[in-house]
């Protein structure tokens, strides 16, 4: 079983109510049982000032070059062998911390946090890494005086995300249609938490209040992909990792994401990945285990 790690698993004095806390991270506390792979219950953005690791995120290996941004969300593999060496800000958060004192929609308009699995890296500029300096700089001052003030944080804390956001969308251009994107937002979401009971379009479309073909429009304009074949690929992430860390039968991995005909769940999974279910689980083994 992967072990899953929470904020308060990284102590920290630049806490707030273990749901945020930013730490420079050569200076991160590491909880004494560390293992790896891992995953976090929290959305987490590393910027490496100093250093090139080489990062693996549900088994996608990223070389991590100077002034880049890492970002991952809850629920995802983390493996890492050369952390020592690197510099920079590690900034950790919940959803929970960002609904606080925000709107809903603001908070859902932040797709980048949720495009991790597809774009889970962004490299800087110099102008871009003045504007974050200038927003970083005053958190962690509030952060440090005697008596913080959460809603301070709170809110230099989005400006912080949407400054990221702006720079995610001028380097990966996309609509900008604000209730588009807050469909595709609250599409994920559902997908998440039914992808492994449901894959009928039409389930999420009544669950949005929309049609199956306007979502699918919606999804294929902002992603370039059906709104199928994203309900199809989060079943085939989980997919990858239970071949890794369950002992259970292929069949039964099939049975437990939705795929009632393994034959469909085979051939989905070979036309991703390339290889069978079988194969992959032992190349995975072999090259992690």
């Amino acid at each position: 079983m992967i072990q899953t790690y929470k904020i308060e698993d990284f102590p920290s004095n630049n806490n707030i109510d273990n749901l945020f806390a930013i730490e420079r991270f050569e200076d991160i506390t590491w909880p004494i049982d560390l293992t790896w792979p891992h995953k976090h219950n929290f959305y987490q953005i590393i910027w490496v000032t100093d250093g090139t690791p080489t990062y693996t995120i549900d088994y996608q290996d990223i070389t991590i070059k100077t002034d880049t941004l890492l970002i991952t969300s809850p629920g995802q593999i983390h493996l890492s062998k050369s952390l020592k060496k690197i510099k920079g800000y590690c900034i950790s958060f919940t959803e929970e911390f960002l609904l606080t004192h925000q709107m809903l929609d603001s908070v859902f308009e932040l797709t980048f946090l949720e495009d991790s699995f597809s774009k889970p890296y962004l490299c800087l500029n110099d102008g871009a890494k003045e504007e974050l300096t200038a927003i970083i700089g005053p958190i962690i001052k509030e952060l440090n005086r005697e008596v913080k003030v959460p809603l301070i944080i709170n809110g230099l804390v989005l400006v912080l995300l949407n400054r990221i956001q702006r720079l995610m969308n001028q380097t990966h251009p996309m609509l900008s249609n604000a209730y588009h994107v807050l469909i595709h937002k609250k599409f994920k979401k559902l997908i998440e938490q039914y992808y492994s009971n449901e894959s009928d379009l039409h389930f999420y479309a009544d669950k949005l209040g929309i049609s199956p073909n306007y979502l699918n429009r919606i999804v294929k304009n902002l992603k370039g992909k059906t709104a199928g074949i994203m309900i199809r690929e989060r079943g085939l992430t989980e997919a990858k990792r239970m071949l890794v860390y369950c002992n259970l039968p292929i069949g039964d991995i099939s049975e437990r994401l939705g795929f009632k005909d393994f034959s469909y769940f085979s051939r989905q999974f070979k036309k991703q990945e390339g290889i069978s279910p079988a194969e992959y689980r032992r190349m995975m083994y072999k090259k992690y285990l």
